[in-house]
């Protein structure tokens, strides 16, 4: 089975191959084995290179929460289309890692930029952060200016790809 996953502004393709409690999971080519025990309807135990892991999982909409070792992540399954066209690939979306300060906004509405270009730089934590466009585009907003204060997870840049890169 492939599922395709998105983790913030990262894509991810898992192909999943299961015998029993044993999983063969292989996340962007590379594989792991799983051994997984489910001890209530919300509670896994996995087993992964010989670690023990405990993963609670629940749903907030369409995303997937999981929750291990204290750190909760929330991934978007993809439906729909190709696993590689970059409406799967990349979001449209720039959106803030974590919370902080715009230090430069780069890339201006009506710019085009291609995969790498620097649409802005973030400061969170006194560390430097720029934010990149995955793929060719043109940008269609930004909502932020130098100097902002951003919540993690806000908007800060809107992207249309261009027609040769979908």
């Amino acid at each position: 089975m492939r599922v395709g996953l998105r983790l913030g502004q990262h894509h991810l393709i898992i192909d999943l191959q299961f015998d029993g409690t044993t999983c063969r999971a292989t996340i962007d080519g590379t594989a792991h084995v799983v051994v997984a025990q489910r001890l209530d309807a919300t509670t896994l135990s996995l087993v992964i290179a010989g670690r023990q892991y405990r993963v609670d999982l629940a749903r907030r909409g369409p995303e997937r929460l999981v929750a291990v070792d204290g750190e909760v992540y929330a991934f978007t399954p993809e439906t729909g289309g190709a696993a590689h066209s970059v409406a799967n690939v990349a979001a449209p979306e720039v959106v803030a890692p974590m919370p902080g300060k715009v230090l430069q906004v780069v890339a201006h509405a009506g710019d085009h930029v291609a995969a790498g270009d620097t649409l802005l730089i973030l400061e969170a934590m006194k560390m430097e952060t720029r934010l990149t466009a995955e793929t060719a585009a043109t940008v269609t907003e930004v909502r932020v200016a130098a100097g902002d204060m951003v919540n993690g997870g806000q908007v800060l840049v809107v992207l249309a790809f261009d027609a040769e890169a979908a």
